[in-house]
């Protein structure tokens, strides 16, 4: 397989509802943003530490940054699954299983930018539901999830190593 043809390199079927999971996911918390800013204080919590607990307070306009910052990762890996030769080939590699880890890798890409959609989502929720006075509902979820994020990947990665 030339390196010119792993820019069309179709979807499968698992990639299409991830990334439709992520989008909506995506656009769920930037309504639920927009549902909910007029019942946020003027301050809610921004940094929290390791177990939960609110280390810093910020302005409730600070919340769109989480949206954007997620929006901006979303795009840099869209470009790079459509483009894999851009983070996978320094060099002309002659591998012949070298389609297979191609696509293992657009898959990884995939999967962590829909993640990330995931855990913009959590991280917005609990946000906006400390802000509103309530508890803490999902403590250690996003940490969880962050470690999804690193782990599974890099698991499949392995296994599929392994199989070859």
């Amino acid at each position: 397989m030339k390196h010119e043809s792993f820019n069309t390199l179709p979807k499968t079927t698992l990639m299409h509802l991830m990334d439709t999971f992520g989008i909506g996911l995506f656009t769920a918390t930037i309504a639920y943003i927009y549902f909910n800013w007029s019942t946020l204080p003027t301050e809610v919590p921004i940094y929290f530490g390791l177990k939960g607990d609110i280390h810093r307070y910020g302005a409730k306009w600070e919340l769109l940054l989480f949206p954007f910052i997620t929006l901006l990762i979303g795009i840099a890996l869209r470009f790079l699954e459509k483009h894999p030769k851009w983070h996978y080939f320094p060099l002309n590699i002659t591998d012949p299983h070298i389609e297979k880890e191609v696509k293992q890798s657009v898959f990884m890409l995939s999967f962590i930018k829909n993640m990330s959609c995931l855990l913009l989502a959590i991280v917005v929720w609990e946000t906006i539901h400390i802000a509103q006075g309530n508890s803490t509902a999902l403590e250690g979820v996003a940490w969880l999830i962050l470690s999804l994020i690193i782990f599974l990947p890099t698991i499949i990665t392995v296994i599929s190593a392994l199989r070859a």
